[in-house]
């Protein structure tokens, strides 16, 4: 008889060290077991081995196996905080004479029911599960997962009464009182190790037709908890766990020295590429650098050509225009200027004094309420402007930018200074 296994693959191309093996739950006798006794030991800080334990002493006793432990294939489900477990074993005698031997070759050794081990309902209900051939059924307590009962038999699936014949006589070892009976089969499919450390128990409902059933039914169970259900020896399954516990700690530490490594690879090509870069840039900042030079010349040449064609600088028409707001009359002046430099046609450095303080900004005043000029500001966003008062002298000096709608367009000079002359007596 061959075993009924995770996958539908070809074995021959499969690690068996990868297959869940599944035996037929017809082989095995099942027994819920009360751990009331164990009630005083619920404070132990390893309630687990008191369970494993006690199940142990259980199968010394000859009243529920003719066989010793080492001659079973054996395992149990339940904790003290469910009060109970339910035991189950097989000779492993029969095993080797059905044609299953070999079990430390495989992942997982389990029985066929096992996925009837995760559920849990509101109220009694009784499952039916059926796995390859083997239709079980399980008879449930309200808000727990460890059965009551447990049976299972072999059924024949070419044959249509097979089914409902095996269904009936399973029923009829169960008190049927006070439990809800689903009335579909449940299907079990495929099972896969998930990365996250759990077993995922794929099903579907062999119906599937009941508006009262819910489609998903799959079963995650945690794969250190399912080391009970494993049918093999206890000593086995402690070699076993260590073994893949190492297997599992030179995994974690192969993936981080590679993962080490591939982080010093791509910082160290991270710096080369940045060094190669950075050569780059000062090889093209030093090209640009020398490149400076030639664009200012370029800038002043376009600026005298865009100021020519504007007319060129124009000292006389420009200090014609600044004269208009001086303040006074010709004979008496408010201010009047000592010197002007022009450093483009509408950049214009002036010099000169005033009657008073409040003459000199009266004029600069005129000058931007007129739209003839502004004054020029810094780099830091202050005025170009200065204005002195002392022994009786007040004299100033800005910086002025002349709006071209008032520039004259007679040609003149590319550049000039003018020393002004006042018109008014400055003794």
């Amino acid at each position: 008889m061959s075993a009924v296994l995770e996958k539908d693959s070809d074995l021959e191309n499969t690690d068996l060290r990868e297959l869940i093996l599944r035996i037929p739950g017809e082989h095995f006798f099942c027994e819920c077991l009360s751990l009331d006794s164990l009630k005083n030991e619920s404070d132990s800080p390893d309630s687990q081995k008191l369970v494993e334990d006690f199940a142990r002493e259980i199968l010394l006793n000859r009243s529920f196996s003719p066989y010793p432990e080492e001659q079973l294939a054996w395992g149990y489900h339940g904790s003290l905080e469910e009060g109970k477990i339910i035991l189950f074993a097989c000779p492993l005698s029969k095993l080797r004479q059905l044609g299953w031997q070999s079990f430390e070759i495989f992942r997982r050794v389990f029985p066929s029911f096992i996925s009837l081990f995760g559920r849990t309902f509101t109220s009694p209900t009784i499952l039916f599960l059926l796995q390859g051939e083997s239709l079980s059924v399980a008879a449930y307590s309200s808000e727990s997962s460890v059965p009551d009962h447990l049976y299972s038999m072999s059924v024949d699936l070419d044959d249509a009464e097979s089914l409902e014949v095996a269904r009936g006589k399973l029923l009829s070892l169960i008190n049927l009182e006070n439990h809800e009976v689903i009335p579909d089969i449940l299907i079990a499919g495929e099972v896969t190790r998930q990365k996250d450390g759990f077993f995922k128990f794929e099903h579907e409902w062999m119906d599937g037709k009941s508006p009262s059933l819910e489609l998903d039914q799959d079963v995650v169970l945690d794969a250190e908890e399912l080391w009970n259900t494993d049918l093999r020896s206890v000593e086995f399954k402690k070699s076993e766990r260590k073994t893949r516990a190492r297997g599992r700690k030179r995994w974690k530490a192969t993936m981080a020295w590679a993962f080490c490594m591939t982080a010093m690879l791509i910082a160290f090509l991270g710096v080369k590429i940045f060094e190669v870069k950075l050569e780059d840039q000062q090889v093209l900042s030093g090209q640009m650098a020398a490149q400076v030079p030639l664009v200012i010349e370029s800038q002043k040449l376009l600026e005298k050509l865009r100021q020519n064609k504007l007319g060129g600088i124009d000292p006389f028409g420009s200090i014609g225009r600044l004269y208009q707001h001086l303040g006074g009359s010709e004979d008496d002046l408010h201010v009047w200027f000592t010197s002007a430099h022009f450093e483009s046609r509408s950049a214009i450095q002036i010099k000169g004094r005033g009657k008073d303080i409040e003459a000199i900004n009266n004029f600069i005043g005129r000058l931007e309420q007129n739209e003839v000029a502004v004054l020029q500001k810094g780099r830091t966003g202050k005025e170009k402007r200065t204005i002195k008062s002392a022994g009786g002298k007040t004299t100033f000096e800005i910086e002025i930018e002349l709006s071209e709608e008032q520039i004259s367009n007679t040609p003149k000079d590319e550049s000039a200074e003018m020393d002004l002359v006042p018109t008014t007596d400055e003794g």
